[in-house]
């Protein structure tokens, strides 16, 4: 993938999971097994995915906002989580693909605390994932 559709795609990618994570702990919230977890932990990851447009916007030189839009009703714990899981470990690539095409050591150093965090975010989804198959 060359840097414009690399940066496009990380954009798009950023700004629905961003939606995702924040409508998501709106649903997800209540629930008893993990709802607390969940309060805290996707508010503060779509807070990280928000600055990290802003990050993604310097890069690529171009000015890109988000609207909030409707996003599709959550099935369950389970399903979330997967799909936030896959979606961390995608864009873990992305943004290692990403780091390949800079060539500025900042955006590369900035990037690279991306990773980490995102790997973060992953451990973080899978220890939910880990505790939801303790509790059936």
């Amino acid at each position: 993938m060359e840097f414009i559709e690399l940066t496009r795609v990380l954009i798009a990618e950023e700004i629905a999971d961003m939606m995702t994570y924040r409508s998501e702990a709106e649903v997800l919230g209540s629930d008893p097994r993990l709802g607390a977890d969940i309060s805290r932990l996707f508010p503060d990851i779509a807070d990280a995915k928000r600055n990290r447009l802003e990050m993604l916007n310097r890069i690529s030189g171009r000015s890109v906002s988000c609207r909030q839009g409707k996003k599709d009703t959550v099935r369950s714990i389970e399903a979330s989580l997967r799909t936030h899981a896959a979606r961390a470990e995608r864009n873990v690539r992305l943004y290692r693909q990403l780091i390949e095409e800079l060539n500025k050591q900042e955006y590369k150093e900035t990037v690279t605390v991306i990773i980490a965090e995102e790997l973060s975010f992953l451990e973080a989804l899978r220890a939910l994932q880990a505790r939801i198959k303790q509790q059936q």
